[in-house]
């Protein structure tokens, strides 16, 4: 069932006569021991979410009540007033638009803030001009995530694995410069010790291998000579011997 339309007023209303009437009789009057309670549902809430003031064993006889930011019931932190026979709602200089009031009694926040964290005092009056007060408290924390870390926390792990990463990255580099370095080094040393042979300077050896040396039938034309003379040229020297004899 949807809560009665509040009134826009929110000076003095009912609330303030009856109360003005409550006290007129209170002399006569004592007030009893009160047996109502509040319980916040749930008891501790997230900054955003919504809670509710759950009133207990509220009186049949209701004749109004009316809620208070803090302990105090001052005008000045009213919050909200409800009159069971007119079923009217009015809210007070403590409203924050947030604020919806029940028959029942019970006080729902909505989207609370870390500002609402605290006690509040509902004031009930019975048709006898009895008149209770029970407190409740309102209790708010940071908003969580969902691994149940606050997000500054969050936040601060992030940065610092950014910074970690960046640093071993830095340290990887300046291991793979130093390392780069002492290779080039080490190659030029080797360099000057074992200058590279090239086609005009050969290497000396004090040794020459027998597959180095020259094919003799290839390289060497007396050889080829040798081995298959020209027979025409021995004859002619043969025939001019013989003449000359």
């Amino acid at each position: 069932m949807e809560p009665p339309s509040a009134s826009p007023r929110a000076g003095r209303g009912p609330w303030q006569e009856l109360l003005l009437a409550v006290s007129l009789l209170t002399f006569w009057n004592p007030p009893t021991t009160a047996q109502v309670t509040v319980e916040s549902v749930p008891p501790n809430a997230a900054e955003g979410k919504d809670v509710l003031l759950r009133v207990l064993n509220l009186p049949g006889d209701l004749l109004g009540y009316a809620w208070f930011r803090g302990k105090s019931v001052e005008t000045n932190n009213r919050i909200v007033s409800y009159v069971v026979n007119t079923q009217v709602i009015t809210p007070g200089h403590a409203h924050s638009g947030r604020e919806t009031a029940y028959p029942n009694g019970s006080l729902l926040f909505q989207n609370i803030t870390l500002k609402d964290t605290g006690y509040y005092t509902l004031q009930i009056i019975t048709n006898d001009v009895q008149v209770e007060q029970v407190r409740g408290q309102l209790r708010v924390f940071h908003k969580r995530s969902t691994t149940g870390l606050p997000v500054g926390s969050i936040i601060g792990i992030a940065l610092g694995v950014l910074i970690g990463v960046a640093l071993m990255a830095t340290l990887a580099y300046f291991l793979l410069c130093t390392r780069t370095g002492r290779a080039s080094a080490w190659h030029d040393l080797r360099q000057l010790w074992h200058p590279p042979s090239t086609p005009c300077h050969a290497p000396v050896s004090s040794s020459t291998s027998p597959a180095s040396l020259p094919s003799p039938t290839k390289e060497v034309p007396i050889y080829q000579e040798l081995q298959h003379p020209d027979t025409s040229i021995y004859c002619q020297i043969n025939h001019k011997a013989e003449v000359a004899s």
